[in-house]
């Protein structure tokens, strides 16, 4: 942590924190219930914070999966940090180092290591951000060139603070509670990419970790689920691609479909999906490695 001011230190640790409140605040949805309305706007907060986590953060942010207007990465990042996701650079910096040490010691959340099994599971889905794994080993230079994601960045926690009293001025307790459901139901769907991704699902493509493609971490997440495909090609825009009996199948990626809208509305450009021959040739050059590791990973879990 010695690269980091004692105000960055202590901003960064606001994000666990928020997310130990959230989980306690959804416990008002006991006491208020919730109404049609107040589910709806827990959706609502749902879906487009997750878009912008997966959509902006993660393909556009850290992998450069398409090309966007600063004044979308910006936004975005304001409402992907609303979603308690942290700061764009503190995401970017954690991303960037799990896919350099995938389920290797290095990786600050794999399933794998430093535990297996059951605490393996909780290790990767949210022990390790109660760790020193939460500080990444170093920021982005090119998040932290851009005054205002360096500003998002610092100030994470303001966008998700004024997202709850946004919905108890909308709705009183009830949709503060619903806020707080939305966000800590958030947290864990993002969180089951570093944990079930790992264990559970297919492996279609050659890598050399143990990512993998689930269906219901796909939908938790819309789309960031097909998790070995995007372990096999990182810079893809499309998650949701896998290859059954030596043929290209695409799978739901919702995620997708919202940079085709941006697209659409001339907010994104040059993306980045790939082809069909580069596809089979990564799915049939596979080698004894990733039945090893299959079996590894089901003898450990």
């Amino acid at each position: 942590m010695k690269q980091y001011s004692q105000l960055t230190i202590i901003s960064y640790i606001v994000g666990p924190t928020l997310i130990v409140v959230s989980h306690l605040g959804s416990l008002l949805i006991i006491v208020t219930g919730l109404s049609w309305g107040a589910v709806l706007w827990a959706l609502l907060l749902y879906i487009i914070r997750m878009l912008a986590t997966t959509g902006i953060y993660h393909r556009l942010l850290t992998h450069k999966s398409y090309q966007a207007p600063t004044s979308v990465l910006c936004i975005g990042s304001i409402v992907a940090a609303s979603a308690g996701q942290m700061g764009p650079s503190w995401w970017k910096a954690h991303h960037m180092d799990h896919h350099q040490c995938s389920d290797q010691e290095e990786d600050p959340h794999s399933p794998y290591m430093p535990f297996k099994g059951i605490k393996g599971f909780w290790w990767s889905q949210v022990g390790w951000l109660f760790s020193p794994h939460f500080f990444p080993s170093k920021l982005p230079t090119d998040v932290e060139s851009n005054l205002v994601l360096k500003v998002v960045d610092r100030l994470h926690f303001i966008p998700t603070v004024a997202l709850g009293a946004l919905s108890y001025y909308i709705g009183g307790v009830e949709y503060l509670g619903a806020f707080f459901l939305s966000t800590t139901v958030l947290f864990h769907g993002v969180a089951t990419v570093n944990s079930l991704s790992h264990i559970l699902g297919e492996q279609p493509f050659t890598t050399n970790d143990y990512s993998r493609n689930h269906w219901l971490v796909a939908f938790l997440t819309l789309g960031e689920g097909w998790h070995n495909l995007h372990h096999a090609f990182q810079w893809s825009a499309r998650h949701g691609i896998t290859v059954r009996k030596g043929q290209v199948a695409y799978l739901p990626d919702p995620t997708f479909w919202f940079i085709k809208i941006l697209e659409f509305l001339k907010l994104a450009s040059k993306i980045r999906v790939p082809s069909e021959p580069e596809l089979i040739a990564r799915a049939r050059n596979r080698n004894c490695q990733n039945s090893v590791f299959k079996a590894e990973a089901e003898t450990s879990v």
